[in-house]
């Protein structure tokens, strides 16, 4: 029973998770996360992925965890960014030419392949809402892939607040906005806007 202390000392230092990964790291056998699970210690989340029993199972840490390629991106980057407060109806990610999504969207996340050059442009990392760090794209990548979507309220709200933020970075948009060959709608809306 010892290791499962460990386990659950892990998982209150880490915002109440802890993976399969994060045990083998520390040198604890796996089996000590079942052990947790079946004493009522632990709830299984994902695969590979637990909760203390007290904590909300957080959507974003498993999709997370369990595809570590995939960038949160599109409506579901705006609320982790909190630039909106609707919550996305199914969670965005995006993965790099050659990876195999079907799994993902058997799981029903929505995703999007990039080649590599522009897949790592604009990643950063953010609390998700329940404080577990996750990978998304920064706001200036965001607007130039929402930029021609179907949301057309979400994009002008989100374009709007870029456009009054105190924090934006306009060269670095219309960098990526050409980078992305976006460059003449970006412009038109940041036009629009200043």
């Amino acid at each position: 029973m010892k290791d499962c202390e460990k386990v659950i000392e892990m998982a209150k230092k880490a915002n109440g998770m802890v993976t399969a990964t994060d045990a083998s790291k520390a040198g604890l056998q796996r089996r000590a996360l079942t052990e947790c699970v079946l004493a009522g210690m632990l709830s299984k989340g994902a695969r590979g992925v637990y909760f203390l029993p007290d904590q909300f199972e957080d959507e974003f840490a498993i999709w997370q965890h369990t595809y570590p390629q995939g960038i949160f991106s599109g409506n579901t980057a705006l609320y982790l960014l909190k630039k909106t407060d609707r919550i996305p109806y199914a969670l965005c990610m995006t993965f790099p030419k050659g990876y195999n999504a079907s799994a993902a969207k058997r799981n029903g996340l929505k995703c999007k392949i990039v080649v590599a050059e522009r897949y790592d442009l604009g990643v950063r990392e953010v609390a998700s809402p329940y404080g577990n760090m996750v990978r998304c794209y920064n706001i200036e990548r965001t607007l130039c892939d929402i930029v021609g979507g179907n949301d057309f309220q979400t994009t002008n709200q989100a374009f709007k607040e870029y456009a009054q933020s105190k924090d934006k970075d306009i060269s670095l948009l219309m960098s990526y906005a050409k980078t992305l060959h976006v460059e003449k709608p970006v412009r038109n809306y940041m036009e629009i806007l200043l």
